[in-house]
């Protein structure tokens, strides 16, 4: 149970870390969505390298990463990272193109994408309100989808690519640090290409608060996908799918409030029914958390 308590602590602040980084993004509306994913990759690595070696964790990273290699399980670590990759470049082209509403659409489809890989994939079982739940967001999230008009295409692949994402951390026996590390040790490699072959500006030919939330975004990008590292191996993949509403519920407030991104006052219906989801999947969540611990007695 403190697996799991720790898991929805970790899982909740990651999420309401990623709601609320849309407004650090469109502070750099100058740079373009590749050029700040480059970006992020470098500075990234710069930041895990500064922790193992504080923690004098690299000897322990190389052993590591030797019994993936020869069990070949990197693989999912080089497709984890490809996956992260595509969804910060969308998500970040998206908030920087007018689209924050729409990015925010495709992390209310993610969780039941990951509803039907828990059931499907991880054999998790469904509860009475958890079917009850689904239900609800789902047509929540139906809805959402007739009054935005359509589906577009980035809105698919933000969803796609973290629900992926968050399917393939669950195989990578890895501590938090050492995943994160290793996935951008594999994206280090094409950042670096990139700007070596592209037109890019270099980054001191920024000005000064430009450069500093270049630099700062490994510290942004890395202590989310830390937290949620843990919240994927603590959690089962049903639970960590519902606290996901957190992260577009933000990201829809900060693009109506902030961005001032027109807002159809018929979505309130939308939220009703989701919250109302999260509110039964919360409860059900209780209740057998109340049980557990009755019969542990």
């Amino acid at each position: 149970m403190q697996n799991r308590t720790k898991g929805i602590i970790t899982g909740v602040s990651s999420y309401i870390l990623w709601g609320v980084l849309g407004l650090y993004w469109s502070l750099l509306k100058e740079v373009t969505a590749l050029d700040i994913l480059g970006y992020r990759f470098i500075f990234s690595l710069v930041f895990m390298a500064v922790i193992l070696s504080f923690q004098k964790q690299w000897t322990s990273f190389f052993v590591s990463v030797k019994t993936l290699w020869q069990s070949g399980k990197i693989i999912w670590v080089i497709l984890s990272s490809l996956f992260i990759a595509l969804n910060w470049g969308t998500y970040i082209y998206m908030v920087g193109h007018g689209q924050a509403t729409e990015a925010s659409l495709g992390y209310y489809i993610m969780p039941l994408l990951n509803v039907v890989v828990a059931v499907f994939f991880f054999r998790e079982p469904l509860t009475k309100t958890s079917v009850l739940a689904v239900l609800f967001a789902t047509i929540g999230v139906v809805l959402l989808t007739i009054q935005t008009g359509s589906i577009p295409f980035n809105t698919m692949i933000v969803a796609f690519a973290f629900c992926f994402y968050g399917v393939l951390k669950k195989q990578i026996a890895l501590p938090a640090s050492f995943s994160l590390t290793l996935e951008t040790m594999v994206c280090f490699p094409l950042a670096v290409g990139y700007f070596f072959f592209s037109k890019t500006p270099s980054l001191f030919s920024y000005d000064g608060l430009t450069i500093s939330l270049l630099v700062l975004s490994g510290v942004i990008t890395a202590v989310p996908l830390l937290l949620f590292t843990v919240a994927a191996k603590s959690l089962d993949f049903l639970t960590l799918s519902f606290i996901q509403y957190i992260n577009p519920t933000i990201q829809l407030l900060i693009a109506v409030f902030f961005f001032r991104e027109a807002f159809d006052p018929h979505k309130l219906i939308v939220f009703v029914f989701i919250w109302i989801g999260i509110a039964i999947f919360t409860i059900g969540s209780i209740h057998s958390y109340r049980q557990a611990i009755f019969y542990k007695k």
